[in-house]
């Protein structure tokens, strides 16, 4: 019993000294915590937060988003493509032929704000076309896929402020304001080929939401976008992407464009006139995009480049620019060029390539009419050759007979047949490498016998040498010098200089052209040499 006792008395002790022990352990921990920290300076230690005495005056809120506060001084609704039978089939049919089906005819004062919509499709399958105050012209026609940003008639997806595009490019959206007094007609047509269709119709989903005033809308200007497309580029022109008569303002620009050119394409400069004056003139075609060092696939709120596809011929591009804070204004006159200048050419415009555009704007009033979109060049096969050029009754160089040649460049290195755009008539040279010192001949044709001035089109690189010609085995001329090195963005080579021979006696029938390599200039890195063609005229 005495041993169960003391165990008792024992436990009992325990358990009050540990209460004790924690106890004390408590007090000190809120002694910690009610210890202020070394920096504070006395009185309570977490005062309750509160603001300071507002300036005075009447209060304003600034807030981005105190708008969706105010009350609304407009009605809103929505056309759609919902079955008016109560079913679940909720699209309208859009059918081929070129027939132009009205999606929404919609009475004003008001404006559109959103249209969404969705077809099992491509972006150029269908025009859309919004017309105002009940014009016959549209001031707003363009393939969907472009109007919606994303040119090519490719399906991508986009994220910039007035256009969102999701679902791998089928889910199209766009937010621009497009104010109206009278009226508002929304259309489209199916261009696409029937052939390419199981079904003679399209189904299109759509939403077009708006709102509607009590007022009409005082000075008014009306939202318009324009498509256009070259193909191919003119050489020695700037490509027109954008026109525009009237006085309004400039707010964004979608391009498409597909290169004949290998390389980087895009050298050219941007160049915008207003009123007729020159008044932007940019760095290169991705710097106008604000971008740089080249394209590649991103998306931004105002510039993008929802496809990249590379750098090969045949490669397509698609960007945009959208000038939401920097609108350019215009009064009279608005005119948006760009170069088209690849790389490997030291010469602007010489790209050769399609381009499209869409422009967006908004102007006093509605612009007269332009042509109609009824065609759209991008749907034609696609020709690598297209635009492909020739000097004027030139000889091409490389389709003439090689009779001999002499080389000390090694085995296999007999003049040869090169493909070099886009400044050689024809595409092509023929070229020729000596080794330090050799010769070829050519079959040269003539009708008619007689003294002759002889154009050669010599092309020009740091590894060319100097070329003697002669003529049915008499010399022709001086040497010429094809080396060229330049100081400023030096290009492998250089396109050709015409080099003139007056006198020089020819035979009816082949004659016997002979090109000589066996010298070459001092600073020059080889002796080779080019030739694109050869003009024969007679004196």
């Amino acid at each position: 019993m005495a041993n169960r006792g003391n165990t008792l008395y024992l436990t009992l002790f325990l358990i009050v000294a540990t209460i004790l022990i924690f106890s004390s352990f408590a007090q000190e921990k809120q002694k910690e915590v009610q210890q202020a920290p070394p920096f504070h300076t006395g009185g309570a230690l977490f005062p309750e937060p509160g603001p300071v005495p507002p300036p005075a005056g009447i209060g304003v809120p600034h807030n981005p988003m105190v708008f969706l506060s105010r009350p609304k001084n407009y009605s809103a609704a929505r056309a759609s493509s919902y079955a008016r039978n109560g079913g679940n089939h909720d699209v309208i049919r859009i059918p081929v032929g070129g027939q132009e089906v009205t999606l929404a005819d919609i009475k004003g004062p008001g404006a559109i704000t959103h249209v969404w919509t969705t077809f099992r499709g491509k972006g150029r399958d269908l025009i859309i076309r919004f017309y105002w105050e009940g014009s016959d012209h549209p001031s707003v026609e363009a393939p969907i896929g472009d109007f919606y940003g994303v040119a090519m008639g490719i399906n991508a997806p986009i994220n910039s402020y007035p256009i969102q595009v999701s679902s791998e490019g089928r889910a199209r959206n766009c937010w621009w304001y497009m104010p109206f007094n009278k009226s508002a007609r929304i259309t489209v047509t199916n261009v696409r080929p029937a052939e390419t269709l199981e079904l003679d119709y399209i189904s299109l989903y759509y939403y077009i939401d708006y709102q509607v005033y009590s007022q009409p809308i005082k000075d008014i200007t009306y939202f318009h976008a324009r498509f256009r497309e070259i193909d191919p580029t003119q050489r020695g022109e700037p490509v027109k992407l954008v026109e525009v008569e009237g006085d309004g303002h400039y707010v964004g620009v979608a391009m498409g464009q597909r290169a004949r050119t290998p390389g980087w394409f895009g050298e050219g400069d941007d160049i915008i006139t207003v009123d007729g004056k020159l008044s932007f003139l940019g760095t290169g075609t991705e710097d106008y995009f604000s971008d740089a060092w080249g394209f590649r696939v991103f998306s931004d709120l105002y510039h993008g480049a929802p496809v990249y596809e590379g750098r090969e011929v045949g490669d397509s591009l698609s960007v945009y620019r959208f000038h939401i804070v920097d609108p350019i204004p215009f009064r009279k006159t608005f005119k948006f060029e760009i170069e088209h200048w690849p790389w490997f050419s030291c010469w602007p415009n010489t790209g050769r390539g399609y381009y499209s555009s869409v422009g967006f704007w908004y102007q006093k009033g509605i612009h007269k009419p332009w042509p109609r979109l009824e065609i759209i060049i991008s749907a034609e096969p696609w020709d690598p050759t297209k635009g492909r050029w020739h000097v004027e009754n030139a000889l091409e160089a490389e389709d003439l007979g090689i009779l001999e040649y002499q080389t000390q460049a090694g085995k296999g290195a007999r003049p040869h047949t090169q493909f070099l755009m886009p400044n050689l008539s024809g595409d092509h040279m023929l070229s020729f490498d000596s080794g330090g010192k050799g010769e070829f001949s050519l079959a040269v044709p003539v009708k008619e016998a007689g003294k002759y001035t002889v154009k050669i089109h010599y092309v020009r690189a740091v590894e060319y040498g100097i070329v003697q010609l002669s003529v049915n085995g008499e010399p022709a001329g001086d040497p010429v010098d094809t080396y060229l090195r330049t100081d400023d963005l030096t290009r492998p080579v250089w396109p050709p200089r015409e080099f003139a021979f007056p006198g020089v006696s020819l035979k009816a029938g082949l004659n016997v052209f002979r090109f000589s390599i066996n010298s070459k200039n001092p600073e020059s890195d080889g002796y080779k040499m080019g030739i694109d063609c050869l003009v024969l005229e007679k004196e």
